[in-house]
């Protein structure tokens, strides 16, 4: 069983719990900046038994994985000397099955359960591989069944009595009507059983109640953890009052403006292609309906300028992501290259370029291009022949570099080969590598390559990092205190590059080392391809 920790801060006496659902990012959901304001001790558990989802429950009925996140549960409970009615338990989807699912049957005091399913049997059945590792090979009708009413059946019989029970969820969701709405009666004893069920246009499926409620979500676990019961009762949020007439104004206005999106949000370089995909349209719309756009990608930098032309993609939840005033739904606002191969850039010379997206409607006589920005801050530089092609970009924008792999040979640059060797074609390399004043302090510090320069061509490799601090340290100079633990490059898995079609002859062998704006080589001897 895998599980994260977080301790409380300050004197605050309370446990909170968080169950994953599907698809939860490394297995957990809640684990990044949406928690890191509550003060509580949180406990993550990831659903990841054999390689499948459990729903925190058995495999093939047998319910030996209950009873490890019990006392999982248990035992951190008691370690921080804290009783059930301290604890908080909180799912999504599935993992919100699991908060009822664990609050009912052992007495944790407050369950916050986001769009669970009530009807676990039915619905994994219908999960072909998680539902054969949940109920057996065969799923039996029993076994269905007994998980149906697992968590209805102690509902019937307490009613939720005793619990502070909050519940999220949309009529918008398409479970709604199987999993939710039938259950509701059931909470007949519950004294604080609060329904929060969301009417928005932002929230239109299964997957997007949560979001929409994580500021309510995290404010409800922050009252329990300092020992307040929030009692919302029965709480219709969101806003479902458009005013038609105004939503076409203010689109048909937004259209007509200088408005363009042009957001990337995938990324990556193989070879000297470039494979990209995100969102780009023109916001608002049109008095008279949609038409058709087309777009393409402008590289621009050093007095040149090359344009591409992309594809039209389906765009999700642009609706949300883009709110204005009003929602809109861009369904076809995504843009990849035309070809699945990538955009070429062979004919792109060295240099630094600035990405830009240009959108043509030519029906209403519409040419505009904008700056292409990321969705979240990124680096990629990757190696190809003589160069290293980098793509990098922020909120502000995104830029392309192509320079030469071979770079600067740097008097406060320390190399030692510690290790080489050349097998049936596989060349191996590892060493230390850093520069004076250049901290080498983490995995990401820098990215190493393996060059080798032939009288015809240049091949270069990626090469990995090792953090090997005994290596490194005798060669850090008297007075340099600064840490350059990771600075030991490897071939990765320390089993060498396969050289099976390189031409045979002599070549000058480079190790290259990149890091923010500057790429640091030295020389590391020669090879001989037989």
């Amino acid at each position: 069983m895998e599980y994260r920790f977080r301790a409380a801060e300050g004197d605050t006496r309370h446990l909170v719990v968080i169950f994953s659902g599907l698809a939860a990012p490394n297995g957990y959901h809640y684990a990044g900046k949406s928690t890191a304001g509550l003060r509580a001790n949180v406990l993550w558990i990831k659903d990841d038994f054999d390689g499948h989802y459990s729903y925190y429950m058995c495999r093939a009925m047998n319910f030996d994985i209950e009873a490890s996140v019990h006392r999982l549960i248990e035992k951190t409970m008691t370690d921080l000397g804290l009783t059930r009615d301290q604890v908080s338990l909180l799912g999504v989807s599935k993992g919100g099955s699991a908060a009822l699912y664990y609050g009912l049957k052992y007495g944790y005091r407050n369950i916050l359960a986001v769009v669970p399913q009530f009807l676990v049997g039915s619905y994994v059945r219908n999960q072909e591989l998680t539902g054969r590792y949940i109920l057996g090979e065969d799923m039996p009708q029993d076994h269905v069944d007994a998980l149906d009413d697992a968590i209805p059946g102690m509902l019937r019989e307490q009613g939720g009595q005793g619990h502070n029970i909050y519940l999220f969820t949309s009529e918008a969701d398409v479970q709604y009507a199987t999993e939710i709405s039938p259950h509701l009666d059931h909470f007949w004893a519950c004294e604080n059983f609060n329904l929060i069920r969301t009417q928005s246009e932002l929230v239109r499926q299964h997957g997007e109640v949560s979001g929409y409620n994580l500021p309510l979500i995290v404010g409800v676990l922050s009252a329990l953890s300092e020992g307040a019961e929030p009692r919302l009762g029965l709480l219709e949020n969101g806003d479902t009052q458009t005013d038609a007439t105004e939503r076409r104004r203010h689109l048909a206005e937004l259209r007509a403006s200088d408005a363009l999106t042009a957001v990337l949000v995938k990324h990556e370089i193989r070879g000297s292609n470039l494979l990209m995909s995100g969102e780009a349209f023109i916001p608002g719309q049109s008095l008279y309906g949609d038409f058709p756009t087309t777009k393409s990608l402008i590289v621009e930098g050093d007095a040149n300028h090359w344009e591409f032309p992309l594809a039209t993609t389906g765009a999700k939840y642009t609706y949300s992501r883009y709110f204005d005033r009003f929602a809109r739904d861009y369904a076809d606002g995504g843009f990849e290259p035309k070809a699945s191969a990538g955009i070429s850039l062979r004919e792109i010379p060295s240099g630094a370029y600035d990405l830009s997206v240009r959108v043509v409607s030519p029906v209403e006589g519409i040419d505009r291009r904008t700056t292409l920005v990321a969705r979240r801050p990124f680096g990629v530089r990757r190696p190809h022949g003589g160069h290293e092609i980098s793509l990098v970009g922020d909120e502000k924008r995104v830029r392309l570099m192509r320079r030469p792999i071979i770079g600067h040979f740097s008097k406060e640059a320390v190399f030692s080969m510690e290790e080489s060797w050349l097998e049936n074609r596989n060349l191996h390399v590892e060493g230390v590598f850093f520069v004076h004043g250049v901290e080498a302090n983490s995995p990401k510090h820098s990215t190493y390559y393996l060059v080798l320069r032939g009288t015809k061509s240049t091949l270069s490799f990626r090469l990995g990092k090792s953090y090997r601090p005994e290596e490194v340290s005798p060669h850090v100079r008297r007075g340099d205190f600064g840490t350059y633990d990771y600075a030991y490059f490897a071939t990765s898995g320390y089993k060498g590059v396969a050289l099976p079609n390189t031409a045979s002859g002599e070549y000058e062998m480079f190790v290259s080392m990149s890091t923010g704006g500057a790429l640091f080589s030295a020389a590391a001897g020669t090879v001989t391809i037989p």
